[in-house]
């Protein structure tokens, strides 16, 4: 019988996984089909679809996991933790690299990876301080966006800072914290029973929808303009998914494959691009279509779907034949 506390680590490892199963399906399907329905978009300016809500959810199961990052390094040294953050620092980092000529189509830009690993080190810094402090630190961001993307009171313009790169590029990456941080402060209320930790989330949530509605007065929701209202909106989306996800776990076997999926996130990711996105790109550059083929949209779902199954699979025998070979080594 599960106990309360292995109910909500199998919901992050289950909101992780689901954060990776949407992320593969609408970067896929985007890649697939120039003629998505509406439901199906994302990336479109000045405007908000459900797939725009997949980057934070990355973001916030990020932040979810430093959680886990920190209490299994409870009571090692500063140094042996420096070492450690370097470590996961470096492997993001260089994965994020190696990727941004297909995933942003431009070398050194920074994508999804790269972004996560950014912010790993600061998240991993401010989960050592009072929680007081990461929900400052949110907050001073919104208001230091809403201040320096308001020419009236700024005398600069940030907007333009943030065209032309992916993700608003390595400019933006700062105004995107807070989705990491929220993760940091729920997950770590999960780990523990702790009263004042489901105190600090009831006032994470307030704060989240004081700063949306503020900056929604001054900026509207956007997603390629890196604007506050869309990423507290979708800090309360997340909290909202996590909820859901806890809730209903329980009844339904736990959504086992769900966490299974969850438990390696990065792997999926690189599979990914190895097994799909280069192979579309290359297609597509071929027959001249730009950087996206020209399937039918059905045609495009069904095949994202598909490719979801087959990471599954080539996830599955690359964990048998690690595993096989750790027996092995053993005997």
């Amino acid at each position: 019988m599960l106990t309360r506390t292995s109910e909500r680590n199998q919901a992050i490892d289950a909101f992780r996984g689901l954060s990776i199963v949407a992320m593969v399906f609408f970067t896929l399907t985007l890649k697939l089909s120039s003629d998505l329905p509406e439901l199906l978009r994302h990336n479109v300016k000045g405007s908000l679809h459900l797939g725009d809500f997949v980057l934070p959810m990355f973001l916030f199961a990020s932040g979810m996991s430093i959680a886990y990052f920190m209490r299994n390094r409870e009571g090692v040294g500063n140094k042996d933790l420096a070492v450690d953050v370097a470590k996961r620092f470096s492997l993001l980092a260089m994965v994020g690299l190696a990727l941004s000529p297909i995933s942003t189509r431009g070398t050194f830009e920074m994508d999804e990876v790269m972004l996560s690993a950014l912010l790993f080190p600061i998240c991993v810094i401010l989960s050592k301080l009072n929680w007081v402090v990461s929900m400052s630190v949110m907050a001073f961001i919104t208001l230091l966006y809403l201040a320096v993307m308001n020419p009236a009171w700024s005398g600069i313009e940030l907007a333009s800072a943030f065209e032309g790169h992916y993700l608003g590029g390595y400019a933006a990456a700062p105004f995107y914290l807070p989705l990491m941080l929220a993760g940091l402060i729920i997950g770590r209320s999960f780990i523990t029973d702790k009263k004042n930790s489901y105190q600090e989330v009831q006032v994470m949530i307030l704060l989240v929808t004081a700063l949306f509605l503020l900056s929604l007065m001054f900026v509207p929701i956007d997603k390629l303009a890196v604007s506050p209202s869309f990423m507290m909106l979708s800090i309360l989306f997340c909290c909202l998914v996590l909820y859901v996800v806890s809730k209903i776990m329980p009844h339904i076997g736990g959504l086992g494959e769900l966490r299974y999926l969850g438990h390696k996130p990065l792997r999926y990711w690189i599979l990914m691009y190895i097994f799909f996105i280069a192979p579309i790109i290359l297609i597509a550059n071929t027959t001249g279509t730009g950087n996206q083929l020209d399937l039918p949209w059905g045609m495009a779902l069904l095949l994202s779907v598909c490719a979801a199954l087959v990471l599954w699979m080539i996830s599955q025998a690359i964990d048998i034949v690690d595993n096989r070979l750790k027996k092995s080594r053993q005997k």
